[in-house]
């Protein structure tokens, strides 16, 4: 019994001994520097742009034909009261039609936009993963959940370096080498 409580100490000795190390990405950096959040942002503002402006479209739509509507009704222009009920329950209808679009548009890109979210917190996440593993980290933190971190142990610049990296050789242009021609032996892009 004895024996085994010194084992437990002699154990507990060498795990405190150890060091943990621990390293933080600032999020926000991190995002400014990787060229795929970076993708991922200008893909958030084209969309947000896109719904602005449709939704500029169909409020502009809707006020032209309410406006008209309006003219006509100042101006004595309805023969029967039935041409006028007519015209406003078409304009019920455009502005129904209007929201309904409008709402699919905006669920069609809140889909889209979480499922390259997600994307992109994968990749950070397994690349961080990898990166902690080989550089002998026990943890990587968002400087965005800590309240204080020395900031020698920021490893922001390095991760998106690598990040940039890795997304630059998956993306690079084939290259194939060029038949050689009076002792010209560079290589050359494929188009």
């Amino acid at each position: 019994m004895a024996l085994a409580m010194v084992a437990m100490s002699v154990a507990a000795q060498n795990a405190t001994s150890v060091p943990f190390t621990v390293r933080y990405i600032d999020e926000n950096r991190l995002f400014q520097q990787y060229v795929v959040a970076q993708q991922y942002l200008q893909l958030q503002s084209k969309l947000r742009n896109d719904y602005q402006q449709a939704e500029k479209k169909k409020r502009d739509q809707i006020e032209t034909f309410y406006n008209q509507v309006q003219n006509k009704y100042k101006n004595g222009q309805y023969k029967t009261q039935k041409a006028f009920e007519a015209d406003q329950k078409k304009l019920e209808q455009m502005q129904t039609d209007a929201q309904k679009e409008m709402d699919n548009m905006k669920n069609r890109m809140e889909q889209q936009l979480n499922q390259e979210q997600r994307k992109l917190a994968n990749e950070i996440d397994l690349f961080l993963a990898d990166y902690a593993i080989r550089n002998g980290y026990d943890a990587i933190l968002r400087k965005e959940s800590a309240m204080f971190i020395n900031p020698k142990w920021d490893v922001t610049n390095e991760v998106a370096e690598g990040l940039n990296a890795r997304y630059n050789a998956l993306h690079a242009p084939t290259e194939y080498a060029k038949p050689e021609v009076d002792g010209d032996t560079t290589p050359t892009q494929q188009n």
